[in-house]
């Protein structure tokens, strides 16, 4: 009997057992089945789910608070200052007429009363076939290059008066370091005529050196009928570099302030070596749409603008606050927002007040005050938005999705478990 008594024992532990085991497979299988249903949800509702994230970081993103709003307005206010300051620099005077060149002559006249540039006991105040005393360097404002009267009104087939630019070298914003320091250092003139040409428009050209003829008083230049070499006009230089360095250092001065006062000029200066493959009037025509001193001011423009940004940047940046914030990730969209934001607003206000002026006074001129070199930089500046903007907000979403999807229902694992 007690056998029996034993086995009838163990046979209903092991029954009892047994079914606390289907008891608790039927618990796990009905929490299985909740958790499944709700993700299946979750995913019937990803649409929405993705939207009211979207949502949810735009409103993280947004530069409507004060502090960006301050440094939006600052920086637009700094782009535009950017581009009415040059526009005003850089604005078209009439040659020997206007504002700048006043200023850049004062500014040669001041640098030469350097005691650098004078001493009586080595200084030849005279100048002779290729040799232009360092005397008559400092003391004369123009250049030999720049002459337009012909001896005996002997045209010499050189240019046609203001066309002297384009058949010059010495007003190539380049060579022109070369060939028209030399023909300051020499009284020369060096210029380009045609050979043979190619196509209509575009020749190879020949050099001609002519000298320049002074008065007395160094002025009144006149281009001699009289070649001079090319050559010899370089060799005269070379030996100028040994013991007259200082007429080297003024005429380089001088070069350089030259073509700063005709670069913003109705006719400006030329694209380098453009007069070597192209007509003088071919030159002329293209440099009246676009000439050297345009790209200077959209270069200028550009790095005035960037520089712009960084200083925004880096300040907005530095004042990041983890307690107000949210993440770095999330902070450094809102700078680039302010960033781009800045220059689209500040750029496409230059380009609707410089359409306006054109259309109202029937004229192309006033396009080149179009801000181009800010255009560039502010289309670069909404492209690296858009990429930071799109690769943080992925980072975001499927962290949010992450949440949602598994931590959330671990959480729901975890709660079934306590019960």
């Amino acid at each position: 009997m007690r056998k029996y008594r034993k086995m009838e024992e163990d046979l209903d532990k092991e029954f009892n057992d047994l079914k606390e085991n289907c008891n608790e497979v039927q618990k796990q299988s009905e929490n299985f089945i909740v958790i499944n249903e709700k993700r299946l949800e979750n995913f019937n509702n990803l649409d929405e789910i993705i939207k009211d994230i979207d949502k949810e970081f735009a409103e993280k993103t947004g530069i409507l608070n004060k502090k960006d709003q301050t440094f939006l307005w600052t920086a637009v206010a700094l782009q535009t200052a950017r581009i009415y300051l040059l526009n005003k620099i850089t604005e078209i005077e009439k040659a020997g007429k206007g504002k700048r060149e006043k200023y850049l002559k004062e500014l040669q006249e001041k640098i030469f009363k350097n005691n650098f540039f004078h001493n009586k006991n080595n200084m030849n105040n005279l100048s002779s076939k290729y040799y232009a005393s360092l005397e008559q360097i400092i003391t004369t404002l123009g250049v030999p290059y720049d002459a337009t009267r012909f001896d005996q009104d002997k045209k010499l087939g050189l240019f046609k008066g203001a066309n002297h630019r384009f058949a010059t070298l010495g007003h190539d914003p380049v060579l022109g370091y070369i060939f028209g320091t030399s023909n300051i250092l020499t009284n020369t003139i060096t210029c380009v005529e045609k050979t043979f040409k190619i196509t209509d428009k575009i020749y190879f050209g020949s050099l001609s050196t002519n000298h320049v003829d002074y008065n007395e008083l160094f002025k009144c230049p006149i281009i001699s009928d009289k070649n001079a070499s090319t050559i010899e006009m370089f060799q005269a230089v070379l030996d100028r570099f040994q013991e007259e360095k200082k007429a080297i250092v003024a005429s380089i001065i001088k070069q350089t302030i030259h073509i700063a006062t005709d670069l913003y000029t109705p006719k400006g200066i030329q694209f380098p070596i453009a007069n070597l493959v192209l007509s003088k009037n071919n030159v002329e025509k293209i440099t009246e749409y676009v000439s050297m001193g345009d790209v200077i001011k959209i270069w200028a423009s550009s790095r005035i603008a960037n520089f712009i940004n960084f200083l925004i940047g880096t300040i907005h940046t530095l004042l990041y606050d983890e307690n107000v914030d949210n993440s770095i990730d999330i902070y450094s969209v809102r700078t680039s927002k302010i960033i781009y934001l800045s220059n689209s607003i500040a750029t496409s206000s230059n380009i609707i007040l410089t359409a306006f002026k054109a259309y109202t006074q029937n004229n192309i001129l006033p396009l080149k005050e179009l801000d181009i070199g800010g255009l560039f930089v502010a289309i670069s500046s909404i492209f690296k938005s858009k990429k930071l903007q799109e690769s943080i907000r992925r980072e975001y979403l499927e962290e949010k999705l992450y949440e949602k999807f598994l931590i959330e229902t671990e959480g729901d694992k975890n709660e079934e478990k306590r019960f």
